[in-house]
């Protein structure tokens, strides 16, 4: 099972790796997070709301 990262700036995701947790934090720089196992839920844009410890998907516009 692949175990991916979520590189967070200012709470939203930037970047996803393909990485165990423990190594991304102690070999890249930034504020990483644990997205776990597949299947992925998360996607860059994403932002994390901390105190429910939940991503959250980006909304978008609908233009008529």
């Amino acid at each position: 099972m692949k175990n991916y990262c979520a590189l967070l700036a200012n709470g939203t995701v930037t970047q996803i790796i393909v990485a165990d947790y423990e190594w991304a934090t102690a070999n890249l720089e930034g504020e990483w997070h644990d997205l776990g196992g597949e299947p992925l839920t998360v996607g860059i844009g994403f932002t994390y709301d901390a105190d429910n410890d939940v991503f959250v998907a980006p909304v978008s516009e609908v233009v008529e």
